[in-house]
């Protein structure tokens, strides 16, 4: 696990907020998860033998290059952030990351 960077921040802030979950999201640690670049991370407060929960926040977002992305904020069964789920339309890999300012 990484610390979260912080060009992640924003993004997983404004998933957080609109969850209403309280965590200190600078201090995250983050896994990049193999989704072909696209930035998809599971977090560090997810343990082994974590699994998906619910959704429980999305925005989306138009990356640079204007394609449209959507970010899903997940948590596992047992309520913990768990995975930040990054799509782009066109599979490619996210080319940067969004203020929340960006997020919709």
């Amino acid at each position: 696990m990484n610390k979260i960077s912080w060009h992640q921040i924003p993004l997983v802030s404004a998933l957080v907020q609109k969850a209403g979950v309280e965590i200190e999201v600078q201090s995250l640690g983050v896994e990049a998860l193999n989704d072909g670049g696209m930035g998809s991370l599971r977090f560090s407060t997810s343990t082994e033998g974590s699994r998906f929960g619910e959704s429980v926040a999305e925005v989306s977002f138009v990356d640079s290059d204007n394609v449209p992305v959507s970010a899903a904020l997940f948590l596992d069964q047992n309520g913990q952030l768990f995975e930040l789920d990054i799509f782009k339309s066109d599979f490619s890999k996210l080319q940067k990351w969004p203020s929340e300012s960006e997020c919709y």
